[in-house]
Parts: structure tokens; C-alpha cells; sequence
């Protein structure tokens, strides 16, 4: 006797074009192998948020063809990657879509998922069919900016009741932050702040239009570097009418320009070129460590206790 869920899974997915590469689905030199496999749900969004670049297949400057479910399923048992994060575009339909899909993968691998705000319900759906953490796209550090920028979507308020919901029933929960959408570096780390004290991570992302990475990388490495000691509970920040003029650091640590959130997700270029990095996909050398460190003092002032 087969369950549902256990038959064959007939629709399409989006993949990204490093994962496809990755299983063999299509053939392409990477510049960086992605440590997790990206997968993005077929169909329209019905959000409207003015920052967002999903359209003809591409999301930011990643482009993602489609290809048939089980084609796909087959070969993710073959790969090394660590993890499997599953993009949700907003609208109806697309958490019975979820649930097929996260049943039919099985526990092969860690899932997340990428989602907007959804009501406690949906998420205990996603739990129960293995799904093992979700993050959220609130994006935005405060609500006026959200307002802003964010239409035909929850609201701040819902998205702040997710992330509270997230937390108590899947225990682990990552928040997405795009910096570059007219937040002061003060409004951003008070966020970062927030969510950490209520053990939520954060993963950072540098505000892309027109093919271009539209934030200047010196402020990026210093919102990098406060991101990383906030979520270690350390860091003294001191700020200028909103900007951010000086943090203390016990030490440095290459690992503040990873690529943050999810364990295991590296999201290769996602937001920029490979010629300009802001989230490396891999650990940094001594030479780029520093080069980063650098550059983030050129944005403000870095006491690091252990030099």
C-alpha cells in the first residue's frame, strides 16, 4: 500500500543553474560549487514587492530553468551538498505544492524553506512533512521602509507574528535583510539586535537592480562584521544621526563575510558579480579576509580588542 505522497510527483521546479550543473542536469563551469541545492517553485508570484527581480525564470541575477520534479528528485541523493532550500513564490496553491514535494524528497537531506509570512497552521504542515527550518523574507528594518517597498503581501505586523510563530514550532528560523533599501545602519543593527535575542539568524543580502549591486561594499563589510558579533552577542556599536561611526570587536574572524543565514548555504553570486564579491560562497584566504576588514574601515571605525 502506498501513501500519497509516495507515488509520483508529477509538476515542474525551477532550478537554479549552479545546482542544475551540480546534478548534471545541465553543463556549466562553476566558479563556485553551491553547498546547498536552490529550488524555486513554478509559477507566478502574486506579491508586488518593488525590489524583487523574479520574472522570466531569473530570481536576482540567478537564473533558474525548469525541469520535471522527478527528473530532478532522482539525482539529489547523488550530490554532496549539505542541504535543500526550496523558494515559495507568494499565492495560493503553493503550500500543497510544498508538502508533495518535501514528502516525495524525504529525509535525504535537510530542507528550508524560503517563504513569506504564513499562518501557524501552514507551518505546522510544512513541519509535519519534514521541512526542518523556513526563512522569511521580511527583508525590510523597519515598517515604513516595508510600506514601502513591500506590496500585495502581509503586513509588518504578520510578518513579525511569522518569524515569533517560526521560532516556537520549527525551532529554528533564518530572517532575510537586504541592505540598500534606504534603512539607516542604525535601524538595521537595532533589527539584527531583535531578532537575535530571540535566537532568529540572519541572513544578509546587498539590494540588486539593473543587473547591478546597487550598495557601496564598504558599508556592506561593516553591516557584515555587526552582523556577525550580534549574532554572537558581543559588539559595541556607536552611530552619527543614524550611521554607523565605530563598533568594538573582541576579535576578527574571517567567517563575518560568509554567506549568512541557513547552515550550509553558500548562494553563489547571488546578489552580485564574481568580479565583486559582497557574500562569499566559500572561507576566505588571508588576503581577501583582510582586504574585507579593510574595506569595512573605510566605512567606520573597527577596534578589534585582540590586536
Amino acid at each position: 500500500m502506498f501513501l500519497w505522497w509516495e507515488r509520483k510527483v508529477t509538476m515542474k521546479i525551477r532550478v537554479s543553474l549552479a545546482t542544475a550543473s551540480l546534478l548534471q542536469l545541465k553543463n556549466y563551469a562553476l566558479k563556485a560549487n553551491p553547498t546547498t541545492l536552490y529550488f524555486l517553485l513554478s509559477g507566478e508570484c502574486k506579491g508586488g514587492c518593488l525590489y524583487c527581480t523574479h520574472r522570466k525564470g531569473y530570481l536576482s541575477r540567478v537564473r533558474w530553468p525548469e525541469f520535471d520534479f522527478e527528473d530532478v528528485k532522482d539525482k539529489i541523493k547523488k550530490t554532496d551538498a549539505k542541504r535543500i532550500c526550496i523558494q515559495c513564490p507568494h499565492g495560493e496553491g503553493y503550500i500543497e505544492m510544498l508538502e508533495k514535494i518535501v514528502r516525495a524528497i524525504g529525509n535525504e537531506k535537510p530542507v528550508s524553506v524560503s517563504i513569506t509570512a504564513i499562518t501557524k497552521e501552514e507551518m505546522k504542515i510544512l513541519h509535519d512533512a519534514g521541512v526542518e527550518r523556513i526563512g522569511i523574507g521580511l527583508d525590510c528594518a523597519t515598517e515604513e521602509i516595508f510600506n514601502r517597498w513591500k506590496k500585495r503581501v502581509p503586513s509588518w505586523n504578520a510578518y513579525m507574528e511569522a518569524l515569533t510563530n517560526a521560532k516556537k514550532i520549527f525551532g529554528n528560523v533564518t530572517c532575510h535583510l537586504i541592505i540598500g533599501l534606504g534603512e539607516s545602519d542604525e535601524e538595521a543593527i537595532e533589527l539584527m539586535k531583535k531578532l537575535s535575542r530571540k535566537g532568529i539568524k540572519i541572513a544578509l543580502f546587498a539590494f540588486f537592480r539593473k543587473n547591478v549591486t546597487a550598495v557601496d561594499l564598504s558599508r556592506y563589510r561593516a553591516i557584515q562584521i555587526a552582523r556577525y558579533f550580534i549574532e554572537k552577542g558581543e559588539g559595541k556599536f556607536y552611530f552619527d544621526n543614524g550611521k554607523l561611526i565605530e563598533m568594538e570587536i573582541p576579535y576578527f574572524s574571517k567567517e563575518a563575510f560568509i554567506t549568512s543565514g541557513c547552515p550550509d548555504c553558500n548562494r553563489p553570486f547571488y546578489n552580485e558579480r564574481v568580479t565583486k564579491i559582497y557574500n562569499y560562497p566559500y572561507l576566505l584566504n588571508d588576503e581577501e579576509a583582510y582586504k574585507a576588514l579593510k574595506e569595512a574601515r573605510k566605512y567606520a571605525r573597527i577596534y578589534i580588542a585582540s590586536e
